[in-house]
Parts: structure tokens; C-alpha cells; sequence
């Protein structure tokens, strides 16, 4: 399966200055992140340099930029602007050119992130660039600006300045030269930002999905939509399977007697009639579990050596899920093993003499 591509511009809090290993900044430690959560391998592309000003960003970063296709961007950048003097004026036009260009490069604007410039003022290496209190209210400035710049296009912005105020942590809060992030603080840097974009970088494994696992996702959103439920969950998805045409697993459900009107019926029960008059929100969004689900599917995709997910691996993912989905199936005695029983055209009588060669088959 294609891997994630994530590409990461900025400066020595990008790339990780003062680090023993590259592997410790916190753009890895996202991938990282990325890659289990999903099971697909994620292609970083780190560009910061230590140093670098949003010029240096936007003569030698952004023409790489477009050649790494990124389907996840993180900007950091501004420090160096700050401690060479320069002007907010001169540093809003400078980031206005970065943010437009890496607007069009078409990533989603959900799947982009301005991350704010580290407070680096009190520590002991930055005594050459100003007082504390003045280089503090430049950081300030200058995150405001960028905050304002990101929302207006309208990108997610994470704000770790605050993480880098708190008090030192101890071993790892700081590097060894005294003025960059240590492993511990990147550590912190990347919870904070993955608080902010997991459920939407989350969603970039839909990238991965065929088109008709795809529709089954559509096909819950719909269900959501006529239920009025306010947000998308396993059952949804579980209604979305059961909905979709042309299914390889329709003995499956046949078999466990499970249809689209009992669960509607089940749902009807669980979760109370549909109220009519209930307002329905603007934009649905996934619960967590319904994410972790989708993830779940890739991670079942990727075991199977597939190209692409399909239904039967949101089938799998719902049946060994959390959630009203799963429990439906549950009590109706779905398991994997039936699952593809089923699809293999296995009566079920054979299933338990299925595991016994499975088993087996390991020795």
C-alpha cells in the first residue's frame, strides 16, 4: 500500500537541532504516530535547516515542496526572522508567499499545520539576540501573526509555544547547547500537535480505500444524515456495509440473519426513535471509535497484502471494533473466522474444522 506522504518545512525546530537523533524531532515522532495508528508506512520529507529565515524557507524549501506531493504539511518557521531583526510587516508578506504556495499544492486545508515559534527567550543561548522580555514579545507578535495567516486560508495552527514556557522537565527538556527543544520537549511538542490533527490526518487513509469501500463510508454519512444522529459511529458504518450493492459478504449477513431493517430497528431501540425536529449539524463527523475503524480497515488491508482497503476489511474492522456497530454484531455471533467462511463459500458447520487447519497449518 502507497505511503503516507508528509512533508515537513521550517527551521532547526524542524528538523531538530541539538538532537542526538533526527528520529527524536517531532515531525518523526508524528509519522511515527501516523504509522501505527493506520498501519501504513509514512514518507517524511523534512526540510528544516537550522537557521533558516522565511526567506531561506521560501528560496530553498518551496521549490522541493511541490516534488514531494504531501498529502500532510507542518510549517514551523520565524525564530531565525526574529533574532535577525527583521520587521512583522516584513515577515507577514514573507509568510503570506509560503502559506499561498503551499495552498497550492492542493493539500487539504485541514491537512495543513502552522505551528507556533517556541518561546526561546529566558534560555541561556538566546542572551545575544535581546532582553527576555523583548525577544518574548517579538515570539508573541509574531505567532499572533502567523495564527491570523493560518486561519485565514484556512489551516489548523497548534500552539506549543506555552509547552516550551513550562518549567524544565529535567533530563531531555533541553539540548545540550542550551537554547534548542531536548527529546523530552519534541516529545511534548508532538502530543500537543497530534491532539490537534489526528482526526483529520486520520482521514487521509481514505486515500487508500477502493471505490467501493469508499462508497460505504458515503453510504454511513447518508445514514447518519437520515437518522439525524449528529455525528458518524460504527453503526453507521455497519448500516453502510449492509446498504452496499454487489457485497462479496452478503452470505455472511445471510447467515447470521442480519439485515438492513433489523438493525435500523436495533438502532431505533438503542438509541431512541429518529426526532424529526432535531437539527441536523452543518458538517458530520466521525466519533473516534468510527476513526480508530477506518484506521483499523488499513491495518486489516495491509495484513492481507492488499492494494487498497475494501468493505471486507471495514467488515473486519467493525466486528473486531468498539462501539454500537460491533455490539449488533456481536450478539448475532459474527466473528472474523465466519466472516470469511462465508466469503469462501465454507459452510458454516466446517468453521471450527477451519481453525483446527489453521492451527495446524502453523507448524
Amino acid at each position: 500500500m502507497e505511503s503516507i506522504r508528509y512533508l515537513a518545512l521550517g527551521d532547526s525546530y524542524t528538523i531538530g537541532t541539538g538532537l542526538e537523533d533526527e528520529t527524536q524531532n517531532f515531525p518523526s515522532l508524528l509519522a511515527g504516530r501516523l504509522k501505527d495508528e493506520t498501519g501504513i508506512d509514512v514518507a517524511l520529507v523534512n526540510l528544516g535547516v537550522n537557521g533558516y529565515t522565511t526567506t531561506d524557507l521560501i528560496r530553498e524549501e518551496l521549490p522541493v515542496a511541490g516534488n514531494a506531493r504531501p498529502e500532510l504539511v507542518t510549517i514551523l518557521i520565524g525564530a531565525n526572522d526574529i533574532v535577525q531583526g527583521s520587521d512583522e510587516a516584513g515577515y507577514r508578506d514573507r509568510l503570506q508567499q509560503i502559506y499561498q504556495a503551499i495552498k497550492e499544492l492542493d493539500v487539504p486545508a485541514p491537512r495543513v499545520l502552522a505551528v507556533s515559534i517556541p518561546d526561546f527567550s529566558p534560555l541561556p543561548g538566546a542572551a545575544p539576540f535581546g532582553s527576555p522580555s523583548e525577544l518574548r514579545a517579538r515570539i508573541d507578535a509574531f505567532n499572533d501573526i502567523a495564527e491570523k495567516e493560518a486561519a485565514s486560508r484556512p489551516f489548523r495552527f497548534a500552539d506549543i509555544t506555552s509547552i516550551s514556557r513550562e518549567a524544565n522537565r529535567g533530563d531531555g527538556w533541553l539540548a545540550g547547547d542550551g537554547l534548542h527543544p531536548g527529546p523530552a520537549q519534541h516529545q511534548a511538542f508532538a502530543d500537543h500537535i497530534w491532539e490537534k490533527v489526528a482526526p483529520s490526518w486520520r482521514m487521509v487513509v481514505l486515500q487508500r480505500f477502493s471505490p467501493s469501500a469508499q462508497r460505504v463510508v458515503e453510504l454511513a454519512f447518508d445514514e447518519a444524515k437520515a437518522l439525524q444522529s449528529g455525528y458518524v459511529g460504527s453503526e453507521h458504518i455497519l448500516m453502510g456495509l449492509l446498504k452496499l450493492e454487489d457485497r462479496a459478504y452478503r452470505s455472511f449477513f445471510e447467515e447470521l440473519r442480519i439485515t438492513y431493517p433489523r438493525v435500523r430497528k436495533t438502532l431505533a431501540r438503542v438509541l431512541g426513535k429518529t426526532n424529526k425536529s432535531k437539527s441536523v449539524p452543518a458538517r458530520l463527523i466521525l466519533t473516534t471509535k468510527a476513526t480508530k475503524m477506518l484506521a483499523a480497515a488499513t491495518l486489516a488491508a495491509t495484513k492481507d497484502g492488499a492494494d487498497a482497503v475494501e468493505p471486507e476489511h471495514l467488515l473486519i474492522a467493525v466486528i473486531e471494533g468498539d462501539g454500537i456497530g460491533p455490539h449488533i454484531l456481536a450478539d448475532r455471533g459474527a466473528t472474523v473466522a465466519r466472516m470469511r467462511a462465508a466469503r469462501d463459500g465454507v459452510p458454516p458447520r466446517h468453521e471450527k474444522w477451519m481453525r483446527i487447519r489453521s492451527f495446524l497449518n502453523r507448524f
